[in-house]
């Protein structure tokens, strides 16, 4: 941190001092407020380009909660959700409910829009606090508005900034508490610090992260009245207590969970910390889930989605800092204004460093930690200045400038090629340039806003006035096509229609990058109509279910490879005929209805090395494939043609069915492929033979083998398995719960059969792994609707 004696000067704002003093007065009124035309700017193309954005994963969720909270104020005492939301805060989705029903808004599209106005506009807000406390800071105009569009030019942080109503506010909080943390500290008065503890309230709200601006604020107070004398005791005691005070009050006001309990907020840390959502999210390649989530997992996201000149001016700023500290470490104590760097320095350090010694739950990249955005805006300004004191020269610090500029004209340009999906963005610490290389390494979408952009081309090549559509999570409020057809005009929004069961037929079928639960092929084989591609990786793809709706060479490929596929002799007769072909499956049948391709699609595929499975498999001892038809198939003249992609791995079995919704088997066959190692490993082979007196007994022997726990029936039809079953693990030290289970005093570990079970000549084996904690007790079963179908109870501890 610096001193005012060691700011910038500003420099001569014409650049030679030969212009008039009327001009010169007029460029240096230009340089003052550089920053605020760069907003103003920002406003412009944020206003122009409202509508080109599509609608997020938790966008519907959001909103819900502010409605709730609203009907909680007003009344309603059960209007508060009882799932994980009702620990998020609704200090941002409260406003956001109220101007809706301020103007009357009852349109999807209308409310949609208002949202993504107000979200955007408070991203702009926290840019402004950002030059203003660069400006504190450095007290030169320059630096103010590189800061400035260090903030707003992030690619993934600008175009969350429209539709992210939880990220995005807490991140533009986070500047603005920053701001009023600095001012606090140098004013150090009890009003300054009054208006911090607001701030802090607010941000805590938003996310329990800001505790730990918090912690730092009274960390510092504390260092303070240490080195303080007598007399200043009592003014640093009176601060201190105006600080703690506004704080716990703003977030008492805007908190209604703790109304009634305001120690509710240790769990809701307790909780959100471990958040119950046990994502898989795909990570240099690997499919990853929580806890087995890599600590190099945030660092690494956050380097290679930054652009390259924040990146390396922020360590720059980084090292800066550290140095200083190193060197003069009373003054980094003492002096306020140098404290402040390391404040700015702890923030990522801190938060990075939580997340992995308390194990929370990260997941879908880094967007948890976005907030970290402001203070390596300002680390990055801190590198720029250091580098900038540091060249002796001044022809070696005006191209230090230059570089500085390219490098944010560079990202411009990115993003303008990007538009309106800079959430795809990666630098070039990847590789971005082999085909669809880069979507094989790391989720590349995970909120499916990015659907828009595909319904908006349907709505333009169509030749139907009206068409169905199937997609990913279709059916249900929460699909990612009803959420984005919902910005749509209205009258286009009545033209397409969406199919709610996997059964039903479709015109098209529109998916996106995400597919970290199943295997990623460069395209479905089903006939293209669209494509988006994002670094030569397709992010988006609308295909074709029906042959009509495609130009007639296509429909006659398509036909070919109906004829080439049938041509040869099945691998596996059933229902469908099953085919292999190289690393692809085809099922075929003739003739073939809407009633033949009903329920789910399983396909089991087993390896010869188990360590080709993902960790997570292993214990089943095969990969897990299930879809519906209406995903990986096609309907042509009556016949039916579905093919997956098989693993590059060697593979030794398969085994392809269908099972309804409910579970039931409607048919399943076994593929024994012929292996040169005869010595391949079946992880079940000594299961099918357990030895020993199960430790319970009811429609399943239940078996305790170590960490897992073992159901299997010797006589077992298919209808057994498809009854949800129940796991309700009770531990010895309730401590041991999450958060969110301790009232219920079990944790809950429910799954379907299919999961975690295999089924062979009619017997029938899960297994189920069992938390690591100390069990107390275990209770299992099988229940259908509100009925339990059997139960039984195991004491571990006797």
């Amino acid at each position: 941190m610096i001193g005012r004696d060691e700011a910038c000067a500003a420099p001569n704002a014409s650049g030679a001092r030969g212009f008039s003093p009327a001009l010169r007065r007029a460029l240096d009124f230009l340089t003052a407020r550089s920053a605020l035309l760069a907003l103003a700017v920002f406003l412009a193309l944020g206003l122009a380009t409202l509508d080109d954005h599509g609608v997020w994963g938790d966008s519907m969720r959001q909103h819900q909660l502010g409605h709730a909270t609203i009907d909680y104020v007003l009344g309603d005492e059960d209007a508060l959700p009882k799932d994980i939301r009702q620990y998020y805060g609704a200090a941002f989705e409260v406003p956001l409910v109220l101007v809706q029903r301020f103007l009357n808004l009852s349109d999807s599209r209308d409310i949609f829009l208002v949202r993504h106005l107000l979200t955007h506009l408070f991203f702009l807000v926290g840019g402004l606090f950002c030059a203003l406390l660069a400006q504190r800071l450095f007290r030169n105009p320059w630096l103010a508005l590189f800061a400035l569009l260090l903030f707003l030019l992030h690619p993934r942080l600008y175009v969350h900034s429209f539709f992210n109503t939880k990220d995005i506010p807490f991140l533009s909080m986070f500047m603005i508490a920053l701001y009023l943390f600095h001012r606090a500290f140098r004013r150090d008065r009890a009003g300054a610090f009054a208006l911090l503890g607001a701030s802090l309230g607010l941000l805590i709200n938003l996310r329990i992260m800001g505790l730990l601006l918090l912690a730092a604020a009274l960390a510092l107070r504390l260092c303070d009245l240490c080195s303080a004398r007598a007399g200043e005791r009592r003014r640093i005691l009176a601060s201190t207590g105006a600080l703690a005070l506004a704080c716990a009050l703003t977030l008492y006001a805007v908190s209604p969970m703790l109304w009634n309990d305001p120690l509710r907020i240790v769990e809701a840390f307790a909780t959100l910390s471990h958040h119950p959502n046990i994502a898989t999210t795909l990570f240099q390649g690997e499919l990853v889930r929580w806890p087995r989530i890599p600590a190099h997992y945030l660092p690494t996201w956050m380097a290679i989605t930054t652009p390259p000149i924040a990146l390396l001016l922020s360590l720059v700023g980084m090292a800066a800092l550290l140095r200083r500290a190193a060197l003069r470490p009373g003054e980094a104590l003492r002096n306020a204004p140098s404290r402040f760097g390391l404040v700015l320095l702890a923030c990522p350090a801190l938060s990075m460093l939580a997340v992995v010694l308390l194990n929370a739950n990260i997941f879908n990249g880094w967007h948890h930690m976005y907030f970290l955005g402001a203070p390596l805006s300002l680390l990055a300004l801190f590198g720029l200045h250091w580098l900038t004191q540091a060249l002796p020269r001044p022809a070696l610090r005006k191209g230090l400038w230059t570089l500085a500029a390219a490098g944010l004209a560079a990202t411009v340009v990115e993003m303008i090629l990007l538009h309106p999906n800079q959430q795809f963005y990666f630098n070039l610490l990847v590789d971005r340039s082999t085909p669809e290389r880069l979507r094989a390494q790391y989720q590349m979408a995970y909120s499916g806003r990015a659907y828009r952009g595909g319904l908006e081309q349907l709505l333009r090549v169509s030749p139907a006035s009206t068409f169905s559509l199937k997609s990913d999570w279709a059916g249900g409020a929460n699909g990612h096509a009803v959420r984005n057809r919902s910005i749509l005009p209205l009258a286009e929004r009545r033209r397409i229609r969406i199919a709610d069961s996997a059964a039903e037929p479709s015109d098209y079928y529109i998916g996106d990058g995400d597919l970290t639960l199943v295997e990623r092929p460069a395209l479905p084989f089903m006939p293209v109509v669209y494509a988006r591609r994002s670094y030569n990786n397709t992010v988006l793809w609308v295909t074709a279910r029906n042959l009509s709706l495609v130009d007639a060479s296509t429909a006659d490929a398509y036909r070919d490879l109906y004829r080439a596929t049938t041509s040869g002799t099945p691998a596996a007769r059933s229902d469908f005929d099953l085919h292999l072909d190289g690393n692809r499956l085809t099922w075929v049948k003739e003739p073939c209805g809407p009633a033949d391709v009903r329920g789910k699609f399983l396909l089991r595929v087993f390896p010869v090395d188990l360590e080709d499975l993902p960790w997570w498999r292993r214990k089943a001892g095969f990969d897990w494939r299930d879809g519906p038809f209406v995903e990986h198939g096609i309907r042509l003249d009556g016949k039916c043609l579905m093919q997956r992609a098989l693993p590059a791995w060697s593979i030794r079995a398969i085994e392809a069915g269908q099972f309804a919704d409910q579970g039931a088997i409607f048919w399943l066959e076994r593929i024994d492929l012929p292996l040169e190692n005869t010595a391949a490993i079946d992880p079940h082979r000594g299961a099918w033979a357990l030895s020993g007196a199960p430790v319970a007994r009811a429609r399943f022997d239940l078996h305790l083998d170590g960490p897992s726990l073992t159901y299997f029936r010797e006589a077992c039809r298919p209808e057994d398995l498809g009854p949800r079953f129940f796991l309700h693990i009770t531990p010895s030290n309730s401590s041991d719960l999450p958060a969110h289970r301790r009232a219920s005093g079990f944790d809950n570990l429910d799954f379907d059969f299919w999961e975690n079970g295999l089924y062979r000549e009619g017997q029938c084996l899960a297994t189920v792994a069992l938390p690591d904690y100390d069990i107390l007790r275990i209770r299992t079963g099988q229940f259908l609707g509100e009925r339990q179908l059997w139960n039984a109870d195991i004491p571990v501890a006797e």
